[in-house]
């Protein structure tokens, strides 16, 4: 015959297994979004890259297809380019949808500018 704490043990250690099986989801989906936060950020790092490789090519006096090509190269398909000058100076504005784990888009767009002085030619 078993003991009454006995018989409470193997209760609790069902109900233990019970609040594991909830939990678990609930720390699972926010893991994936710290993850997935975290490569939204690595991916702004990039899109910036992107557009300051496409500000220098403008600056050494390449064309504007060279420059875009040069952002997308940096930054990945799918990125809007905008390329304007005044003055002496050119801008490259890049912006792309934002993804959460590369798959589902949401509502918002990440966006890198940057500014270069056109070098004078020879």
């Amino acid at each position: 015959m078993r003991s009454r704490s006995e018989l409470r043990t193997q209760a609790d250690r069902g109900s233990i297994s019970a609040e594991f099986a909830l939990a678990l989801p609930a720390v699972i989906m926010v893991l994936l979004f710290v993850i997935s936060f975290a490569l939204q950020g690595a991916a702004q790092v990039s899109l910036e890259e992107g557009a300051r490789a496409a500000a220098r090519e403008l600056a050494r006096g390449e064309s504007a297809a060279t420059a875009e090509i040069a952002a997308r190269r940096v930054a990945g398909e799918g990125t809007a380019v905008g390329l304007t000058r005044e003055g002496p100076y050119v801008t490259v504005v890049l912006t792309r949808p934002v993804r959460l784990l590369g798959w589902l888009e949401i509502e918002a767009t990440q966006d890198a500018e940057a500014t270069a002085l056109v070098e004078d030619p020879l």
